[in-house]
């Protein structure tokens, strides 16, 4: 029996490496999509042009459009000509956010009556300009300081606020879960479309034996893709590993585990390829918009974060920034790494059924 079940994992290798799409998927796209993603994928907001329409034209407005003229967030400062003027370049989007200064402004701001400083922005792209307009808030409130308090800021985990620090671990997972689902996604369906699902079918085998024969090889190669992206993003984007790697393997292992489930149960029920790898990309998509790797689960409907539950990307997210960043503990590793192998256990049962159906 054992030299059976080698023998089918042998045979899973050589038809993962034998076939050159499958070949593709766990060589190339995944180091090219960290490469491109660890730079593409920034919620952080630079090279923007803001415009100034300066009413007051004294020396506080002037003080003021300097810091925002020096500010490693703006690449660049225009001045506005009047209303007609600001209208026209933020409806062509040549601007971000406008800032008005009032005629008013030096004098309410000697007076301390309360200077107001107008901010216009583009509501076409509100994320973007909400980042902004904090980063101009922020240079009003520290040129015009007024008394001898002040806030320091301190941001822990990542001081610097470095895209890096966060995207980077994120990707260690989405680009895992890519390789473990479409690999398994495709393992039955590729038996079918070569036709020889039916000399599997009848093989001295049990089916718990074929689906284990189909699992083992695809968790190897998404564990050993996951140890080297973890590797590139300790080695060539700088980004610290504080945490315990054995944590870090143990959680590699649990969520591959909870994505083959999910990628089998596609393979079972797909007759070709291109449905399997259809089915993949329609289980990702909703996996990693779900799985906060962009924005928290906290910001999302009450009514849509039970669903999250289901997302084994979740649980894996907050392990790896949490190992890369913030040194967790084993108490707090297993709250994530026990949903992870319940997720794969129900789902490599149900991929077990299916495939019981289909062979007999």
């Amino acid at each position: 029996m054992f030299h059976q079940l080698l023998a089918l994992i042998r045979k899973e290798f050589l038809a993962i490496w034998s076939d050159k799409r499958s070949r593709l998927v766990i060589i190339l796209p995944p180091m090219l999509q960290l490469v491109l993603f660890a730079f593409a994928v920034t919620l952080e907001v630079k090279n923007v042009s803001i415009g100034v329409l300066d009413r007051s034209n004294s020396y506080e407005s002037q003080e003021l459009i300097r810091a925002l003229k020096y500010s490693d967030r703006f690449s660049q400062v225009l001045f506005l000509k009047g209303n007609k003027d600001l209208e026209e370049k933020m409806d062509s989007q040549k601007i971000l956010v406008a800032v008005e200064i009032s005629q008013e402004f030096s004098k309410n701001l000697k007076n301390g009556s309360g200077a107001t400083i107008g901010l216009i922005g583009d509501g076409r792209r509100s994320n973007s300009s909400q980042i902004a307009i904090g980063y101009i808030q922020l240079i009003v409130e520290k040129t015009f300081s007024q008394n001898s308090q002040s806030i320091v800021l301190r941001n822990w985990y990542n001081p610097n606020l470095d895209n890096f620090w966060w995207i980077l671990p994120n990707l260690v997972g989405s680009l895992t879960m890519i390789v473990a689902l479409i690999l398994t996604s495709l393992s039955v369906a590729r038996e079918r479309e070569l036709g020889t699902f039916e000399q599997i079918s009848v093989a001295p085998l049990s089916p718990m034996t074929l689906i284990i024969g189909k699992t083992i090889p695809p968790m190897v190669i998404s564990i050993i893709e996951a140890i080297l992206i973890y590797l590139s993003a300790i080695t060539f984007f700088g980004v610290p590993f504080i945490g315990s790697f054995w944590i870090l393997l143990v959680s590699i292992f649990a969520f591959v585990f909870s994505i083959v489930g999910f990628g089998l149960f596609i393979s079972s029920i797909s007759s070709t390829q291109q449905q399997g790898i259809l089915g993949a990309f329609v289980l990702l998509v909703p996996s990693i918009l779900m799985s906060g790797f962009a924005t928290p689960v906290e910001n999302m409907p009450h009514w849509l974060i039970p669903y999250t539950d289901f997302v084994a990307l979740k649980y894996f997210l907050i392990l790896i920034k949490g190992v890369y960043l913030k040194d967790i503990t084993w108490d707090i590793a297993i709250l994530q790494i026990v949903p992870m192998i319940i997720l794969g256990v129900v789902t490599l049962t149900i991929a077990t059924w299916f495939f019981k159906k289909k062979i007999n």
